[in-house]
This record gives C-alpha cells, structure tokens and sequence, in this order.
C-alpha cells in the first residue's frame, strides 16, 4: 500500500470521526433529554455516515431549518451531517499527493466508518436500549438485512460523493 494513501487515510479517519465526536460531545451538553450511555456515544460518532448526501444536505439539513421549532437542535444536526466529511475531504486534499489518493482515502474511510456503524447496529441492542430501539426502527423499515445492506450503501453513497468532491478539489494531478 502506498504509504501517503495509507498517511492520508489514517488522517481522514481521525479528523472524520474527530468532528463526529465534537458534534456528539456538543449534542451531549447542550440537548436536554440526551442519554449519556458509551454505547449511544460511541453510536452517534459513527451515525452520521448511515445519510446519505442528499438528505444530509436537503431532507435532514437544510429543509428542517425552515419549520423548526428547535433550530439549534436542526441546526446542530445540519452541521454534524455536513461539516465532518467536508473538513475531513479538504484536509485529505492537501495532504494527497494526487486526486486518485485522495478519493481512495476518503472512500477508505467512508468505508471503515460504515461497517464499523453497522457493527455497532449489530452489537448494540445487546448492550443498551437506546441502540437497540434505533435498530428495531430501521430493521422496521429495511429488514435486518435490509438494514446492514443500507448502512453500506450509504457509507458507499457518501464514499463517492464527497470523494468526488475530493478529486475536484485536489489540486495535484492524478
């Protein structure tokens, strides 16, 4: 493996689920109600990668906004949906030494952070409620199957969207 992929993945990893965390941590102080459980912490840093690029910027972003009744909780959201993977895609493309490494990275790390999302889904009913109700909701709509697969897609989903964003940005050659 190349080591500036390899370099520029653990960079991506770390910055995508460091903001995730900031976000959760935020969302952790500031939402009454929040249930302070490791597991719907830990939960909650890898949610974000399970919406997929369009609904994070229209359906749970921007669109929320203009009905809420909670607007810095909507809002919170919004950010959380998508600032991590931007930062994370823009700090990868100046760390890449091409557009190719840069889009592997990104995916690399779309990818890890999905599985590791539907791993969480998998353990989690087992270990709290909270995790276990979301699971039960999505396996409601999706199936169980149905639900790991979706998770994937997703992480898919949001690998080559903002990978692609990536490669446009990048300002080195292939």
């Amino acid at each position: 493996m190349n080591l500036n992929l390899l370099k520029t993945f653990i960079i991506s990893l770390v910055i995508y689920t460091g903001l995730n965390t900031v976000f959760t941590l935020i969302a952790m102080f500031t939402v009454p109600g929040f249930h302070i459980n490791i597991m719907v912490i830990t939960n909650m840093i890898f949610a974000p990668i399970f919406t997929f690029p369009g609904a994070a910027w229209s359906t749970n972003g921007i669109l929320p906004l203009f009905t809420s009744t909670e607007f810095f909780i909507d809002f919170m959201v919004f950010l959380n949906l998508i600032v991590p993977p931007l930062v994370t895609v823009i700090v990868a493309s100046f760390l890449g030494d091409s557009k190719k490494i840069v889009f592997r990275a990104w995916i690399l790390t779309a990818l890890i952070t999905c599985v590791g999302y539907a791993l969480l889904l998998g353990i989690g009913p087992l270990l709290s409620p909270n995790i276990a109700n979301v699971w039960a909701a999505k396996v409601a709509i999706y199936g169980e199957l149905g639900t790991i697969l979706v998770v994937i897609i997703a992480g898919i989903a949001n690998g080559l969207f903002y990978g692609g964003v990536a490669f446009i940005i990048t300002k080195k050659g292939f």
